[in-house]
């Protein structure tokens, strides 16, 4: 009885020490060490379905714990109890959210493969299955990057823990590396459970061993740096300003506070100035001629109805000529239901639209940009697609205020792999942090620190070479993917 019930609780320790140490992983230095245990945990439990569900539950505690800084939202009329609860229930809920997707994805699994047979069944009727369920969570992945929940998975989290590995999304994308990752987790899993049943391991260990070599050297290789000198100077403005703080800065405020960027900017020869995400209110206009070029982050009306754009501001006019609006809004935060018409959402200006779905961004006497707004950085087939359409760089503003800096690193990773997917230099702008430059092989360039109001000028390069993945998309592997479903089909019956 002893026995059993230390069993149960090893069945559910176990996963839950995996799933912590996936999350923990997610855009880290030591993603080495912690991602490759965390899916070896993941494949030695795939046969149990709370273990599954565990794995992901503590996954997104350990990854998306930021959440919880929503508290306290007193400021925007909550009691402090009441903002206490709905920041830990859309903490918790996006947690069991994702121990469901991981349990459905073992329940997959348990009809699939036989875990006893793992090791007697036939070796290609097991690869091919295993490569299903390795598909199967990638696309789930890519499903959930174009919904509007934010979720920074497998795929995303590679960066800056092997930055040769992730050289490959040049080829086949973060979601090719969500597959590969899984793979390297169910080879690991492999070699414990063949050296625990004393099975000659060697074979199986060299071969996965000079597989991960030449994969890495291939990643390192299409991300040699090139020569470039079509250098675009741009300046960055980190305003550091907290969120709730905003709607208190009036229009002379901000004049005076452009007035004084602007020279700065000047000063440095720069050609561009850029600004976060709601630097500007909707009824902002510059009381001068703005002296540069200015892209900055604010709202605009819309027949009657409020977004969160791009707004560009042409040298020599007060008024904006140009925008982009935001179109994947923050649920409840930015886009809720009537029934938090009382508090404006958990956001400080309340329900705001969306707008168009493109990124792509195209105005005279500026280099052709891919707009990411906030966490719009995630949908990696958008930016493919502005960058398809012609854009030379891609730009991301954002508001990560009140987030600790576990948000800032997870930005910062996403933003270098749409670097490397499409060969581009992105140029980050945040209220609090990160603002900077990547560049194209997605390793930082310039960051300012974070939580300080500071600015910086950078020299990103405007850049019309395009990769595979920029030209195929995952074309490649929907068609793999549509041969393994044909495939395990036939196999299963």
């Amino acid at each position: 009885m002893k026995v059993l019930k230390r069993n149960n609780f090893n069945d559910l320790l176990i996963p839950l020490i995996g799933g912590c140490a996936g999350g923990y992983a997610v855009s880290n230095d030591l993603w080495i060490i912690f991602m490759p245990l965390s899916l070896t945990i993941l494949w030695a439990g795939f046969d149990k379905g709370f273990s599954n569900f565990f794995w992901g539950l503590s996954f997104i505690l350990a990854s998306h714990y930021w959440l919880l800084y929503l508290h306290p939202l007193t400021w925007l009329g909550f009691s402090w109890i009441i903002s206490l609860f709905i920041t830990t229930i859309i903490y918790f809920g996006c947690a069991i959210g994702g121990g469901c997707l991981i349990f459905l994805w073992g329940y997959v699994a348990q009809k699939l493969i036989n875990k006893k047979y793992i090791f007697s069944g036939n070796i290609i009727d097991i690869f091919l299955k295993v490569l299903f369920l390795c598909f199967l969570w990638a696309f789930g992945e890519l499903i959930l990057s174009q919904t509007p929940f934010f979720w920074i998975g497998i795929g995303d989290s590679l960066i800056p823990g092997d930055f040769y590995l992730a050289g490959l999304a040049r080829w086949i994308g973060s979601t090719g590396l969500c597959i590969l990752q899984l793979l390297i987790g169910f080879w690991i899993f492999c070699l414990f459970e063949k050296w625990k049943r004393n099975l000659q391991i060697k074979g199986l260990f060299f071969f996965g061993t000079i597989s991960l070599v030449a994969l890495h050297l291939g990643g390192a290789f299409l991300t040699l740096p090139k020569s470039l000198d079509n250098v675009y100077p741009v300046f960055i403005w980190q305003t550091n300003t907290p969120t709730r703080e905003k709607l208190l800065i009036d229009n002379k405020t901000m004049n005076e506070k452009f007035l004084n960027i602007q020279n700065r900017a000047l000063s440095k020869n720069a050609l561009l100035l850029v600004t976060p995400e709601g630097t500007l209110r909707s009824d902002f206009v510059f009381n001068f001629p703005s002296k540069i070029n200015t892209l900055a982050g604010g709202f605009r009306r819309f027949k009657n109805q409020l977004r969160s754009s791009l707004l560009f501001f042409e040298e020599g006019e007060k008024l904006f000529s140009g925008f982009i609006d935001k179109n994947r809004l923050v649920p409840i935060g930015e886009k809720y239901p009537k029934v938090f018409d009382k508090y404006k959402g958990i956001s400080s200006v309340g329900g705001i639209q969306s707008g168009p779905k493109s990124r792509y961004f195209a105005l005279k006497n500026l280099p052709n940009f891919a707009i990411a707004i906030c966490y719009e950085i995630t949908d990696g087939l958008k930016i493919r697609a502005a960058i398809r359409s012609g854009a030379e760089m891609i730009l991301a503003i954002a508001n990560l205020d009140p987030y600790p800096k576990k948000i800032h690193d997870q930005f910062i990773s996403m933003a270098s792999m749409r670097s490397i997917e499409n060969n581009r230099e992105t140029i980050i702008a945040s209220n609090t942090g990160p603002s900077g430059l990547i560049r194209s092989d997605g390793r930082v360039d310039k960051l300012i620190e974070k939580n300080i109001s500071d600015s910086i000028t950078v020299y990103p390069n405007k850049i019309n070479q395009n990769t595979f993945y920029n030209k195929f998309g995952l074309k490649v592997l929907i068609i793999v993917f549509i041969l393994l479903i044909v495939v395990n089909f036939f196999i299963s019956i």
